[in-house]
Protein backbone atom coordinates (compact mmCIF):
# COMPACT_ATOMS: atom_id res chain seq x y z
CA UNK A 1 0.00 0.00 0.00
CA UNK A 2 2.82 2.41 0.83
CA UNK A 3 4.57 1.63 -2.45
CA UNK A 4 1.38 2.43 -4.36
CA UNK A 5 1.25 5.80 -2.60
CA UNK A 6 4.63 6.76 -4.03
CA UNK A 7 4.06 5.38 -7.53
CA UNK A 8 3.77 8.24 -10.07
CA UNK A 9 0.29 8.74 -11.57
CA UNK A 10 0.03 6.95 -14.90
CA UNK A 11 2.88 4.55 -14.10
CA UNK A 12 0.95 1.67 -12.55
CA UNK A 13 3.57 -0.89 -13.55
CA UNK A 14 6.51 1.08 -12.18
CA UNK A 15 8.86 -0.72 -9.81
CA UNK A 16 9.01 1.05 -6.45
CA UNK A 17 11.67 0.58 -3.79
CA UNK A 18 11.19 2.64 -0.63
CA UNK A 19 13.63 2.98 2.24
CA UNK A 20 13.47 4.78 5.57
CA UNK A 21 15.42 4.21 8.75
CA UNK A 22 13.97 4.57 12.23
CA UNK A 23 16.06 2.65 14.75
CA UNK A 24 18.90 0.80 13.00
CA UNK A 25 19.61 3.35 10.31
CA UNK A 26 22.91 1.93 9.10
CA UNK A 27 21.45 -1.57 8.74
CA UNK A 28 18.48 -0.08 6.92
CA UNK A 29 20.70 1.72 4.41
CA UNK A 30 22.68 -1.46 3.75
CA UNK A 31 19.46 -3.38 3.11
CA UNK A 32 18.14 -0.60 0.90
CA UNK A 33 21.30 -0.67 -1.23
CA UNK A 34 21.01 -4.43 -1.58
CA UNK A 35 17.38 -4.10 -2.72
CA UNK A 36 18.34 -1.39 -5.20
CA UNK A 37 21.07 -3.58 -6.69
CA UNK A 38 18.66 -6.51 -6.96
CA UNK A 39 16.04 -4.42 -8.76
CA UNK A 40 18.60 -3.01 -11.21
CA UNK A 41 19.79 -6.56 -11.93
CA UNK A 42 16.22 -7.42 -12.96
CA UNK A 43 16.42 -4.76 -15.70
CA UNK A 44 12.83 -3.53 -15.26
CA UNK A 45 11.07 -1.99 -18.24
CA UNK A 46 10.59 1.30 -16.41
CA UNK A 47 13.32 3.26 -14.62
CA UNK A 48 13.32 2.89 -10.85
CA UNK A 49 13.92 5.81 -8.52
CA UNK A 50 15.53 5.22 -5.13
CA UNK A 51 15.38 8.20 -2.76
CA UNK A 52 16.04 7.97 0.95
CA UNK A 53 16.74 11.06 2.99
CA UNK A 54 17.36 11.28 6.72
CA UNK A 55 18.37 14.75 7.85
CA UNK A 56 20.72 14.83 10.81
CA UNK A 57 19.53 11.64 12.51
CA UNK A 58 21.93 10.13 15.03
CA UNK A 59 20.47 6.78 16.19
CA UNK A 60 22.79 6.59 19.20
CA UNK A 61 22.00 10.03 20.60
CA UNK A 62 18.49 10.77 19.32
CA UNK A 63 15.77 8.54 20.79
CA UNK A 64 13.11 10.08 18.53
CA UNK A 65 12.28 9.40 14.91
CA UNK A 66 14.25 10.89 12.02
CA UNK A 67 12.74 13.29 9.55
CA UNK A 68 12.64 11.37 6.29
CA UNK A 69 11.33 11.67 2.77
CA UNK A 70 10.81 8.77 0.40
CA UNK A 71 9.59 9.33 -3.13
CA UNK A 72 10.68 8.91 -6.70
CA UNK A 73 10.61 10.95 -9.89
CA UNK A 74 10.55 9.25 -13.25
CA UNK A 75 13.60 9.29 -15.45
CA UNK A 76 13.98 11.97 -18.10
CA UNK A 77 12.38 10.69 -21.28
CA UNK A 78 9.13 9.81 -19.49
CA UNK A 79 8.10 13.48 -19.58
CA UNK A 80 7.10 13.62 -15.93
CA UNK A 81 6.22 17.05 -14.58
CA UNK A 82 6.23 17.33 -10.80
CA UNK A 83 5.38 20.35 -8.67
CA UNK A 84 6.56 20.47 -5.05
CA UNK A 85 4.73 22.75 -2.64
CA UNK A 86 5.03 23.44 1.07
CA UNK A 87 5.33 26.30 3.51
CA UNK A 88 8.67 27.92 4.40
CA UNK A 89 10.96 25.46 6.13
CA UNK A 90 9.17 22.36 4.85
CA UNK A 91 12.28 21.12 3.08
CA UNK A 92 11.54 21.99 -0.57
CA UNK A 93 14.76 23.79 -1.42
CA UNK A 94 16.82 21.37 0.65
CA UNK A 95 15.36 18.52 -1.40
CA UNK A 96 16.24 20.31 -4.65
CA UNK A 97 19.85 20.79 -3.55
CA UNK A 98 20.09 17.19 -2.44
CA UNK A 99 18.79 15.95 -5.80
CA UNK A 100 21.26 18.19 -7.63
CA UNK A 101 24.13 16.94 -5.42
CA UNK A 102 24.78 20.47 -4.14
CA UNK A 103 24.14 19.19 -0.62
CA UNK A 104 24.92 15.72 0.67
CA UNK A 105 22.51 13.95 3.06
CA UNK A 106 23.84 13.88 6.61
CA UNK A 107 22.45 10.36 6.83
CA UNK A 108 20.62 8.05 4.49
CA UNK A 109 20.86 7.91 0.73
CA UNK A 110 19.94 9.90 -2.37
CA UNK A 111 20.37 8.36 -5.81
CA UNK A 112 19.94 9.78 -9.31
CA UNK A 113 19.69 7.12 -12.01
CA UNK A 114 21.32 4.68 -9.62
CA UNK A 115 24.24 7.03 -8.82
CA UNK A 116 24.76 8.15 -5.23
CA UNK A 117 24.87 11.91 -4.73
CA UNK A 118 27.45 11.55 -1.95
CA UNK A 119 29.87 10.00 -4.43
CA UNK A 120 32.85 11.81 -5.91
CA UNK A 121 34.71 11.86 -9.19
CA UNK A 122 32.99 10.59 -12.32
CA UNK A 123 29.65 9.70 -10.66
CA UNK A 124 29.24 13.19 -9.18
CA UNK A 125 30.18 14.76 -12.53
CA UNK A 126 27.55 12.59 -14.28
CA UNK A 127 24.81 13.58 -11.80
CA UNK A 128 25.52 17.27 -12.30
CA UNK A 129 25.28 16.82 -16.04
CA UNK A 130 21.94 15.02 -15.76
CA UNK A 131 20.32 17.30 -13.18
CA UNK A 132 20.10 20.98 -14.05
CA UNK A 133 18.91 23.45 -11.41
CA UNK A 134 17.59 27.01 -11.77
CA UNK A 135 17.52 29.13 -8.62
CA UNK A 136 15.09 31.77 -7.42
CA UNK A 137 17.51 34.64 -8.14
CA UNK A 138 19.11 34.31 -11.60
CA UNK A 139 22.01 36.55 -10.53
CA UNK A 140 23.15 33.67 -8.32
CA UNK A 141 24.06 31.57 -11.36
CA UNK A 142 24.80 33.92 -14.25
CA UNK A 143 28.59 34.07 -14.62
CA UNK A 144 29.40 35.79 -17.94
CA UNK A 145 28.99 39.34 -19.19
CA UNK A 146 26.82 38.60 -22.25
CA UNK A 147 23.91 36.27 -22.97
CA UNK A 148 25.72 34.09 -25.50
CA UNK A 149 28.80 33.72 -23.29
CA UNK A 150 26.72 32.70 -20.29
CA UNK A 151 24.86 30.03 -22.25
CA UNK A 152 28.20 28.78 -23.60
CA UNK A 153 29.74 28.46 -20.13
CA UNK A 154 28.31 25.00 -19.33
CA UNK A 155 29.05 23.27 -22.65
CA UNK A 156 32.56 24.75 -22.71
CA UNK A 157 33.27 23.23 -19.31
CA UNK A 158 32.18 19.84 -20.64
CA UNK A 159 35.11 20.02 -23.02
CA UNK A 160 32.92 19.60 -26.10
CA UNK A 161 34.11 20.31 -29.65
CA UNK A 162 33.50 23.90 -30.77
CA UNK A 163 30.89 22.93 -33.38
CA UNK A 164 28.83 21.10 -30.74
CA UNK A 165 29.09 24.02 -28.32
CA UNK A 166 27.77 26.35 -31.03
CA UNK A 167 24.98 23.92 -31.83
CA UNK A 168 23.89 23.74 -28.19
CA UNK A 169 24.01 27.52 -27.78
CA UNK A 170 21.83 28.13 -30.83
CA UNK A 171 19.41 25.40 -29.78
CA UNK A 172 19.02 26.76 -26.23
CA UNK A 173 18.56 30.35 -27.42
CA UNK A 174 15.91 29.24 -29.94
CA UNK A 175 14.02 27.30 -27.27
CA UNK A 176 13.81 30.40 -25.03
CA UNK A 177 13.46 32.97 -27.86
CA UNK A 178 16.73 34.65 -26.94
CA UNK A 179 18.33 35.00 -30.39
CA UNK A 180 17.74 38.77 -30.45
CA UNK A 181 19.53 39.15 -27.10
CA UNK A 182 22.62 37.04 -27.89
CA UNK A 183 25.15 39.88 -27.65
CA UNK A 184 23.30 41.83 -24.99
CA UNK A 185 24.98 42.49 -21.64
CA UNK A 186 23.54 40.50 -18.75
CA UNK A 187 23.41 43.63 -16.61
CA UNK A 188 20.99 45.26 -19.08
CA UNK A 189 18.40 42.45 -18.90
CA UNK A 190 15.23 42.42 -16.84
CA UNK A 191 14.83 39.84 -14.08
CA UNK A 192 12.52 37.80 -16.31
CA UNK A 193 15.02 37.85 -19.18
CA UNK A 194 17.82 36.85 -16.81
CA UNK A 195 15.74 33.89 -15.66
CA UNK A 196 15.30 32.83 -19.29
CA UNK A 197 19.07 33.03 -19.80
CA UNK A 198 19.63 30.92 -16.66
CA UNK A 199 17.27 28.24 -17.98
CA UNK A 200 18.88 28.38 -21.43
CA UNK A 201 22.30 27.88 -19.83
CA UNK A 202 21.02 24.79 -18.02
CA UNK A 203 19.33 23.42 -21.16
CA UNK A 204 22.57 23.79 -23.10
CA UNK A 205 23.91 21.06 -20.81
CA UNK A 206 21.09 18.80 -22.09
CA UNK A 207 19.97 17.51 -18.67
CA UNK A 208 17.53 14.67 -18.08
CA UNK A 209 15.99 16.53 -15.15
CA UNK A 210 15.30 20.25 -14.80
CA UNK A 211 14.89 21.48 -11.21
CA UNK A 212 13.24 24.88 -10.80
CA UNK A 213 13.65 26.24 -7.27
CA UNK A 214 10.99 28.97 -7.00
CA UNK A 215 12.07 30.65 -10.27
CA UNK A 216 8.93 32.81 -10.56
CA UNK A 217 9.17 34.56 -7.18
CA UNK A 218 10.93 37.65 -8.54
CA UNK A 219 9.08 38.07 -11.85
CA UNK A 220 5.63 39.27 -12.92
CA UNK A 221 2.67 36.93 -13.26
CA UNK A 222 2.65 37.38 -17.04
CA UNK A 223 6.35 36.55 -17.35
CA UNK A 224 5.94 33.62 -14.96
CA UNK A 225 3.13 32.15 -17.08
CA UNK A 226 5.22 32.43 -20.25
CA UNK A 227 8.20 30.87 -18.51
CA UNK A 228 6.22 27.90 -17.17
CA UNK A 229 4.48 27.39 -20.53
CA UNK A 230 7.92 27.21 -22.16
CA UNK A 231 9.23 24.76 -19.57
CA UNK A 232 6.16 22.54 -19.92
CA UNK A 233 6.53 22.55 -23.71
CA UNK A 234 10.18 21.54 -23.34
CA UNK A 235 9.12 18.59 -21.22
CA UNK A 236 6.78 17.38 -23.96
CA UNK A 237 9.15 18.04 -26.87
CA UNK A 238 12.46 17.06 -25.32
CA UNK A 239 11.43 14.39 -22.83
CA UNK A 240 12.90 16.28 -19.87
CA UNK A 241 11.44 15.57 -16.42
CA UNK A 242 10.51 18.86 -14.72
CA UNK A 243 10.56 19.37 -10.94
CA UNK A 244 9.08 22.77 -10.07
CA UNK A 245 9.25 24.07 -6.50
CA UNK A 246 6.83 26.90 -5.78
CA UNK A 247 4.80 28.79 -3.18
CA UNK A 248 2.10 29.67 -5.72
CA UNK A 249 -0.76 27.19 -5.85
CA UNK A 250 -2.05 28.35 -9.25
CA UNK A 251 1.27 27.36 -10.85
CA UNK A 252 0.83 23.64 -10.18
CA UNK A 253 -2.45 23.03 -12.01
CA UNK A 254 -0.81 22.06 -15.33
CA UNK A 255 1.58 19.58 -13.71
CA UNK A 256 0.88 15.86 -13.84
CA UNK A 257 1.79 15.37 -10.21
CA UNK A 258 2.00 17.46 -7.02
CA UNK A 259 4.02 16.60 -3.93
CA UNK A 260 3.11 18.41 -0.70
CA UNK A 261 5.90 18.58 1.85
CA UNK A 262 5.57 19.30 5.55
CA UNK A 263 8.44 19.26 8.06
CA UNK A 264 10.62 17.16 5.78
CA UNK A 265 7.93 14.58 5.04
CA UNK A 266 5.81 13.87 1.98
CA UNK A 267 2.33 14.75 3.20
CA UNK A 268 0.55 14.16 -0.13
CA UNK A 269 1.56 12.93 -3.57
CA UNK A 270 -1.15 12.94 -6.24
CA UNK A 271 -2.67 14.81 -9.18
CA UNK A 272 -3.51 18.53 -8.75
CA UNK A 273 -7.26 17.81 -8.64
CA UNK A 274 -6.84 15.19 -5.92
CA UNK A 275 -4.53 17.46 -3.90
CA UNK A 276 -6.87 20.48 -4.05
CA UNK A 277 -9.83 18.29 -3.08
CA UNK A 278 -8.14 18.08 0.34
CA UNK A 279 -8.35 21.82 1.04
CA UNK A 280 -8.79 21.37 4.78
CA UNK A 281 -5.59 19.34 5.10
CA UNK A 282 -3.68 21.91 3.05
CA UNK A 283 -4.91 24.77 5.22
CA UNK A 284 -3.89 22.85 8.34
CA UNK A 285 -0.25 23.02 7.20
CA UNK A 286 -0.32 26.66 6.12
CA UNK A 287 -1.22 26.19 2.45
CA UNK A 288 -4.33 26.99 0.44
CA UNK A 289 -6.03 26.22 -2.88
CA UNK A 290 -6.17 28.55 -5.92
CA UNK A 291 -8.83 31.30 -5.83
CA UNK A 292 -10.71 29.78 -8.77
CA UNK A 293 -10.88 26.45 -6.89
CA UNK A 294 -12.39 28.22 -3.88
CA UNK A 295 -14.93 29.96 -6.12
CA UNK A 296 -15.89 26.71 -7.83
CA UNK A 297 -16.42 25.01 -4.49
CA UNK A 298 -18.57 27.89 -3.20
CA UNK A 299 -20.75 27.75 -6.32
CA UNK A 300 -21.06 23.97 -6.02
CA UNK A 301 -22.14 24.31 -2.40
CA UNK A 302 -24.71 26.98 -3.30
CA UNK A 303 -26.58 24.87 -5.80
CA UNK A 304 -24.47 24.63 -8.94
CA UNK A 305 -24.42 20.88 -8.55
CA UNK A 306 -23.29 20.20 -12.12
CA UNK A 307 -19.97 21.88 -11.43
CA UNK A 308 -17.08 19.55 -10.52
CA UNK A 309 -16.12 19.79 -6.86
CA UNK A 310 -12.58 20.77 -7.88
CA UNK A 311 -12.08 23.49 -10.49
CA UNK A 312 -8.49 24.07 -11.56
CA UNK A 313 -8.68 26.99 -14.00
CA UNK A 314 -10.81 29.93 -15.09
CA UNK A 315 -11.29 28.31 -18.51
CA UNK A 316 -12.60 25.14 -16.86
CA UNK A 317 -15.00 27.18 -14.70
CA UNK A 318 -16.27 29.13 -17.72
CA UNK A 319 -16.83 25.96 -19.76
CA UNK A 320 -18.74 24.26 -16.95
CA UNK A 321 -20.88 27.32 -16.21
CA UNK A 322 -21.80 27.65 -19.90
CA UNK A 323 -22.68 23.98 -20.22
CA UNK A 324 -24.85 24.20 -17.09
CA UNK A 325 -27.12 26.87 -18.65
Amino acid sequence: DLARTFRPPGAEDAVVVLGCGFVHLRKGVDLFLACAAAVRAMRPRRPVRFVWIGQGYDPENDPGYPSYLATQIAQGGLEETVAIIGHNGSGKSTLAKLLAAILKPTSGLVQVDGLRTDASGEDLWTIRQRVGIVFQNPDDQLVASTVIDDIAFGPENLGLPRFEIEERIQEAMALLDLEAYAEMAIKDLSIGQKQQVAIAGVLAMRPRYLLLDEPTTMISNHTARRLLDTVYRLSQERGISIIHITHFMHEVISFKRVIVMHEGHVLMDDTPASIFARAGELQAVGLDVPMVTKLGRRLHQQGWSRLPEVILSIDQLKANLCSSN
